[in-house]
């Protein structure tokens, strides 16, 4: 507990505090009262906050960006209820259109009052909810932040829905960034292998490479915001086409909402450069 989920009445008296100690904390508004026995601080985020009181806990890509995962913008709030028939009354008080809800019996059997859904749960949860190409920029992250062990998480999406199991082979612990998992598995359904975090001769590292002479760079939201940035950006490009490399750049937008105009552009410069064998 802590970080991010709520206190417990019984774990805070575990910590020392007595009842009038914890009054004076929401006196002082250092905590403040969630439900009926369950406290929060001013640091607990405010989704989890939420769950809590409409009946559920927070689970799927909410739960999973509290324990640090990579995931995708826009997501909504996804609340996991129990499948139980006070779980979908309170389902109904949940407000706005940015909540996703999400039922589950196992929430009616695990910590049904704390506020998060533990990792492996959440993991399981966005199994199912996820569509491929986010999901795996999920997977790649909690690999390559070292979240998870690969076996642990290879056990878990065995567990889920038999559409899923197919990721496993597309698990890449080395990608860095979620845009950059999206493109490469995205260029692998259609039939593109790539490789990942490629080292050149001039100490240039690629994002993504295709038979050693295409490079493909997926620009994240916050990359080249700065002057010095672009600028170096631009000399490393030269660099690479020096190197007889050609170099495909895609902005983030472009990525995640017009990617078949990203693998048509794959498509035509290997169709029309490719080195003859």
């Amino acid at each position: 507990m802590g970080t991010f989920h709520p206190f417990s009445t019984a774990e805070l008296r575990a910590m020392g505090e007595t009842e009038a100690s914890i009054r004076d904390s929401i006196d002082a508004r250092r905590r403040y009262r969630v439900i009926k026995g369950w406290y929060a601080t001013p640091a607990t985020p405010k989704q989890a906050v939420l769950a809590m009181r409409t009946g559920g806990r927070l689970g799927c890509v909410s739960a999973l960006a509290l324990h640090g995962a990579w995931v995708p913008p826009d997501h909504g709030v996804h609340i996991v209820f129990p499948t139980s028939a006070s779980g979908r009354r309170s389902a109904g008080r949940e407000q706005g259109p940015s909540v996703v809800r999400h039922w589950s019996a196992r929430s009616d059997r695990t910590q049904a009052r704390d506020g998060v859904l533990p990792l492996d749960l959440a993991i399981s949860d966005a199994l199912t909810c996820v569509p491929p190409h986010l999901l795996i920029a999920i997977l790649d992250s909690l690999l390559f932040r070292r979240l998870i062990s690969r076996n642990r998480l290879e056990a878990i999406i065995r567990r889920g829905p038999k559409r899923v199991h197919g990721l496993i082979a597309h698990l890449e612990p080395r990608s860095e960034s979620g845009i950059e998992s999206i493109v490469r598995y995205l260029l692998a359904v259609a039939g593109i292998s790539v490789d990942v975090q490629v080292t050149t001769r001039s100490r240039d590292r690629l994002d993504l490479e295709v038979d050693d002479w295409l490079a493909i760079e997926a620009d994240g939201r916050e990359t080249h915001a700065k002057e010095q940035a672009f600028t170096a950006d631009r000399v490393r490009v030269v660099r690479l086409l020096r190197e007889g490399r050609i170099v495909l750049q895609f902005a983030y937008a472009t990525i995640m909402y017009d990617f078949d105009f990203v693998l048509s552009a794959v498509r035509d410069v290997i169709a029309r450069h490719a080195p003859v064998a």
